[in-house]
């Protein structure tokens, strides 16, 4: 240990010595490590850290699926499957509502999960005080709630007396049978639970669904099972399950599955950047010890072993690394709050990018293994011959050309990666953009969103709705700045509720027929909607005022449901009704055909919306959107006090510009792209200094060649041109094998990419080029240096 400490003092006087090799060195280890470490505490959080529950691994989530069409399942699938279940020890269902929390403080809006009792057994959640629902009680009206935890110690300053007491939720009084412990989280933000109430058709779709696995039984043999309940309900069920399959899939992948390509595609690419600053780093230390060895060769003169020089290079190298690693985990911290902020998704609680033990692990991991990488290659170049001829040749002994070519080798290889990353940036900002042309079908131009959920026992009538539907619109439009007002239960890009998902019949549809039938998306709007939001009407016409309960019921559809329904282009006029043909709702008949919009994302088909107006389905749930040019406190002030005027108890919640709902349905893609930037522009500055470094040795190496030609009739420019070719050279060996590496990242990013070929020529030129100029500026430093030779000084420099 004493002889460690002795290096390491050693090894602090020689980098006090050179404190802009010492800079140079850390800065680039520091940008590699802190990148890597940022993007780990990504994936640590998103697919690698447990989840809170008991045997995370065994739990699922189950969908139904109608085609391609994701939905929920209905109560009477939900009761089947668990009676007849052999796969799954348990299965409870769910969905998300919320209530209007009103004594012991202001009206508060408070997210509720609606779900059966054995929910918290599934998820093997602990109960602080008192205990769950009781099973037999399931899908009949219960005035029974649970409280999550933080809820209940902020809404009700953690009273221990509260189970059994009531709480008044939506005007009515419920009574409080538990408390849970902390860390249940699920569904994400709940922060109360009612037992489910009953709700009759096999079209009901609101519940989802979660099943944990039994001991043994695998994911595989799950879906086996579903198959054949499936098959089960096709015979016994066939005019509304014809088409209809179930799917489980694990319960972390139904909240991250579609983000993990992109964590993994970044997770090689940051390891990329990596890699390039521990190449740098190399070169860097090899070019200090060829203007050390003279230093070695001294200190094995006098008895030093080659194994006492070894490790002392690498406990230089270990501090350097050392030091680079705490500068990368300061920028870690950094990066990682700049990421969390574009995020913008609703991770659960128990998906908090934060550093943790595992992340510090990895953090002291590359440190380590770039410690060791970097120091021992100078290190192993030592030898006892090296050290006499050293000796020979005096203090400034040449390199030699060995380790001018593994120099080199390794700035191809950096060129090879920076070519890659820089393609790769180039691919995931013009799939961005594609993604940004790409027309949502309404126009989100000032745009400001708010939610307001009217409390059941006060809005549970016509005559209660009806004056909601009509005086709040008109409030807001009465707002000084606001153009128009947009009314819908499920507007686009909020997180489409799936429970709106619905099968339907057409008028003289056979059930053989009704199999190609989607799951629709309903949505009830008001009469302003389709203006309000800049949706195009194309045939008919829209709601209006008249259009109310004790009139003929209407519709409006999409173009791509019209198209799906009625594919002879014959649509106003005809009629349809929500569930299946014994259905008792009643028949609509469509008025118009509006334009299609994106609700639940740009990419892939249209949304198959089915538009009927609030003053005939009455929904209360509601979001209004606002076409206006006033924003921040002012806007938010003036929405609030515009609701409230109406009802001073309604509470507001998910207030939100419609762009930041748009960011947050493309996270992913947006983050990706940024990071890629990032990467790539790193890549960009470490292939430069590489570059730049070996030509500038080149160039210190051969001053007296060079001032020998200039003595026998070579010109400045001949020099000139001559070192820039010597440093291109790298460039080009560099890109080639870039390119060929660029078929690798074609392949794990081309699924990725929206717009854009993976193999796209002109993005591969535009790499190319950008490379190109950076290989071109690194190396005209040295270059000039070289035209600038006085040939007599030349002559006489010792290297």
């Amino acid at each position: 240990m004493s002889e460690i400490l002795r290096d390491l003092r050693f090894a602090l006087r020689g980098l006090r010595k050179r404190p802009a090799f010492f800079l140079l060195v850390v800065a680039t280890l520091a940008l590699g490590i802190g990148a890597n470490v940022s993007i780990f505490s990504f994936v640590q959080a998103l697919l690698l850290r447990p989840l809170p529950f008991a045997d995370p691994d065994r739990l699922v989530r189950i969908q139904a699926f109608k085609g391609s069409e994701p939905g929920r399942m209905s109560q009477r699938e939900i009761q089947d499957l668990q009676r007849s279940s052999t796969s799954f020890e348990q299965v409870a269902a769910y969905y998300l509502s919320q209530y209007n929390v009103t004594g012991d403080g202001p009206p508060e809006a408070v997210p509720c999960a609606i779900n059966t009792h054995d929910l918290f057994a599934v998820l093997g959640g602990r109960f602080l005080y008192g205990d769950a629902f009781a099973g037999d009680d399931d899908f009949y009206r219960q005035y029974r709630v649970v409280l999550q935890h933080d809820f209940w110690q902020r809404r009700f300053g953690g009273d221990p007396e509260i189970v059994g007491s009531s709480i008044v939720l939506d005007g009515g009084s419920y009574v409080v049978d538990g408390v849970l412990a902390p860390g249940m989280d699920f569904p994400p933000g709940v922060q109360l639970y009612r037992q489910v109430t009953e709700y009759h058709g096999l079209d009901g779709r609101r519940h989802s669904v979660l099943a944990r696995l039994k001991p043994g039984a695998t994911l595989a043999q799950a879906q086996q099972e579903l198959q054949r309940f499936a098959e089960q309900w096709q015979a016994q069920s066939p005019a509304t399950h014809r088409g209809m399959h179930f799917e489980a899939v694990p319960l972390r992948d139904g909240w991250i599955g579609a983000a993990r390509p992109y964590l993994l595609t970044l997770t090689a690419a940051v390891g990329f950047v990596l890699l390039i600053a521990v190449v740098n780093v190399v070169n860097l230390l090899l070019s200090r010890s060829n203007e050390r060895r003279s230093e070695m060769a001294v200190r094995a003169a006098v008895g030093a072993s080659r194994y006492r020089l070894i490790r002392q290079l690498l406990v230089e190298s270990l501090l350097l690394a050392a030091v680079g690693g705490a500068g990368g985990l300061l920028l870690a911290v950094w990066w990682t709050r700049v990421l969390t902020a574009m995020v913008r998704a609703d991770l659960p609680a128990w998906m908090t990018i934060r550093p943790d033990p595992a992340v510090l692990g990895v953090a002291a991991g590359l440190v380590l293994v770039t410690g060791v990488l970097s120091g021992l290659t100078p290190a192993l170049r030592l030898s006892r011959s090296q050290l006499s001829a050293s000796m020979r040749e005096g203090t400034r002994a040449s390199a030699g050309t060995g380790s001018q070519r593994l120099r080199g080798a390794l700035v191809i290889g950096e060129v090879a990666l920076a070519l890659v990353l820089i393609l790769g940036a180039g691919l995931m900002i013009r799939s961005f953009l594609a993604l940004q042309s790409q027309d949502l079908g309404f126009d989100a131009d000032r745009l400001f969103t708010v939610r307001v959920d009217p409390p059941y026992w006060s809005y549970n009538k016509v005559e209660q709705l009806t004056p909601f539907y009509d005086q709040v619109p008109e409030n807001l439009r009465a707002i000084p700045g606001v153009e128009a007002v947009a009314a819908n239960q499920n507007l686009p890009l909020a997180g489409l509720d799936e429970h709106t998902k619905r099968v339907v019949t057409l008028e003289g549809q056979s059930s053989v027929e009704q199999e190609n039938n989607p799951f629709i998306h309903l949505q009830s709007i008001g009469p302003e909607y389709f203006g309000a939001m800049g949706v195009p009407l194309l045939a008919g016409r829209s709601f209006t005022l008249q259009d109310r309960q004790h009139t003929q019921p209407v519709a409006v559809v999409s173009r791509h449901l019209a198209e799906r329904l009625w594919p002879d282009g014959d649509t106003v006029g005809r009629q349809l009704k929500l569930g299946p043909p014994d259905s008792e709702a009643p028949w609509l008949t469509v008025i118009g055909v509006a334009a299609d919009v994106r609700s639940e994302r740009r990419i892939g088909a249209a949304s198959p919306d089915l538009y009927v107006t609030h003053f005939q389905f009455f929904t209360g749930d509601t979001y209004f959107a606002l076409r206006t040019s006033l924003e921040g406190p002012e806007l938010v002030r003036q929405v609030t006090a515009a609701i409230q005027r109406f009802d001073a108890d309604l509470p507001l919640f998910d207030l939100a510009p419609m762009h930041e709902r748009i960011a947050k349905a493309e996270w992913q893609r947006r983050v990706s792209s940024t990071l890629f930037l990032t990467f790539g522009l790193l890549a960009l500055a470490l292939a430069a200094i590489g570059i730049y470094g070996v030509v500038s040795q080149i160039v210190g190496q051969q001053v007296r060649e060079l001032g020998i030609r200039l003595a026998f009739g070579a010109r400045p420019a001949d020099l000139f041109r001559r070192v820039l070719s010597q440093g291109l050279r790298f460039f080009f060996w560099g890109s080639a094998l870039g390119l060929v590496m660029s078929a690798v990242l074609a392949r794990l990013i081309s699924s990725l990419l929206f717009g854009v070929e993976a193999t796209d020529p002109w993005t591969i030129l535009g790499a190319f080029g950008i490379l190109f100029l950076v290989a071109v500026a690194a190396c005209l430093v040295p270059a000039r240096r070289a035209a600038a030779l006085d040939p007599l000084e030349a002559i006489r420099d010792p290297s």
